[in-house]
């Protein structure tokens, strides 16, 4: 089996403390095919579905941070090398990073309403 190197797909850096983050996290990953939840790490691995341009991706997710701020840093390498490009595969990266930041922002707005 040719298992393909994980690489960085994206990071994006909130105000918020990690544990806030953390549980934005978890929360926006139940709709996605959740694999591991690591609490003494903060981090939890799940896999994307096929797009047009993607097989999908073994994804990780790890939450760092410190003094009131945090950093979502999300690594991952396609499922499969057959026919994956560079291009796809970043493409499909944009998607997955478009619609997970769409959905911590909202678990976000949702913990922060009294």
């Amino acid at each position: 089996m040719n298992r393909m190197a994980e690489r960085e797909l994206f990071t994006i850096d909130y105000a918020v403390p990690p544990d806030e983050l953390w549980r934005a996290l978890k929360r926006s990953l139940r709709t996605m095919d959740l694999k591991e939840v690591a609490e003494d790490d903060r981090s939890a691995r799940f896999s994307t579905g096929v797009t047009t341009f993607s097989w999908g991706e073994h994804v990780v997710a790890l939450v760092e941070g410190q003094d009131g701020r945090s950093r979502l840093v999300v690594r991952g390498r396609p499922k499969s090398s057959i026919f994956t490009t560079d291009w796809g595969e970043n493409h499909h990266a944009r998607r997955v990073q478009e619609h997970l930041g769409e959905s911590i922002e909202s678990a976000l707005s949702i913990d922060a309403t009294p």
